[in-house]
């Protein structure tokens, strides 16, 4: 039997999931992608904008957007502090494709009125959650 870890994603609005039967945490940081099993030493990690994956004791998968923030582990616990996070099976794919496209005109066609800065933001947090919903998805497919 694997070890379990407590996972905890919290936002400044709501607790988004708690969790206490979580085996793995993959975790998207700015310096690429961390793996989190039981015993794990101690991390304090940045976050951007991404997916988040957490499998349980029965090898469920569940996806999760974040917008950045941070991740603490320690003491088999993952507490996970962003300014937002959506599960997978919340997010429009629609919308955030025509978020993407819109993101992308802008920034490839600018006016003196485009903030540049802000704009590379709304699309990296579109991308985001595409590939979120994009690692669901194919997970979906393997599953039997």
């Amino acid at each position: 039997m694997a070890k379990l870890m407590q996972l905890e994603i919290l936002t400044p609005e709501k607790s988004l999931l708690r969790r206490n039967d979580v085996t793995y945490v993959f975790l998207n940081t700015v310096y690429g992608g961390l793996g989190v099993l039981a015993n794990h030493a101690p991390v304090l990690a940045t976050l951007k904008e991404g997916p988040l994956k957490v499998q349980d004791e029965n090898g469920k998968l569940t996806f999760v957007y974040v917008e950045g923030g941070f991740a603490q582990i320690q003491d088999n616990k993952v507490v996970v502090l962003t300014r937002k996070a959506e599960l997978a099976q919340n997010i429009d794919r629609g919308k955030y494709e025509q978020v993407k496209q819109e993101a992308n005109n802008r920034l490839q066609n600018p006016d003196k009125f485009t903030d540049i800065e802000h704009t590379e933001k709304i699309l990296r947090r579109a991308i985001g959650r595409l590939k979120t919903l994009d690692m669901a998805a194919e997970q979906k497919e393997f599953d039997i």
